[in-house]
């Protein structure tokens, strides 16, 4: 798919908010880190503890909650761009799937060297094996399942 559609792309926006979840609350993540919105990582965009502190009384602005969704979403296709060569020419499903890890796992999936060999070779079985085995499907059961699902399923 096109980068600018997928962008935009509302599979893949229901898809993240789902493995993500929506809270206008912030909360520490399973890593200790204060997120808020939709998996949105406070403490590395900046945010002041008196930013922080506040939302946790007032919840944070929905407006907010949708530029920074937005913008990660980018941030994780430009990575995903940077990682696999070729990549707006993958399947929908395939691009899907991948932006969704990168949107968790940013530049760690430079470190994911069997599913980049898979992905390269595109042989979308490998690669959904690979996420089967890894720590994040550890850590993310649930999410990494139905990710290999997809990727499995890429023709």
């Amino acid at each position: 798919m096109d980068i600018e559609k997928l962008k935009v792309d509302s599979a893949l926006r229901n898809q993240i908010a789902a493995d993500e979840g929506i809270r206008s609350t912030p909360y520490k993540d399973t890593r200790g880190i204060w997120t808020g919105g939709i998996g949105h990582n406070l403490e590395s965009h900046g945010m002041a503890w008196s930013d922080i502190s506040g939302w946790l009384k007032t919840g944070i602005p929905d407006r907010l909650i949708k530029e920074w969704f937005s913008e990660d979403i980018e941030a994780a296709i430009t990575c995903c761009e940077q990682i696999f060569d070729g990549f707006s020419g993958f399947p929908d499903d395939a691009q899907r799937v991948l932006v969704n890890m990168a949107f968790d796992l940013m530049y760690e999936l430079w470190d994911w060297l069997r599913l980049r060999a898979a992905i390269m070779e595109r042989n979308w079985q490998k690669a959904a094996q690979s996420i089967l085995q890894s720590r994040f499907a550890a850590e993310a059961p649930g999410r990494c399942r139905r990710l290999a699902n997809r990727l499995a399923a890429t023709a």
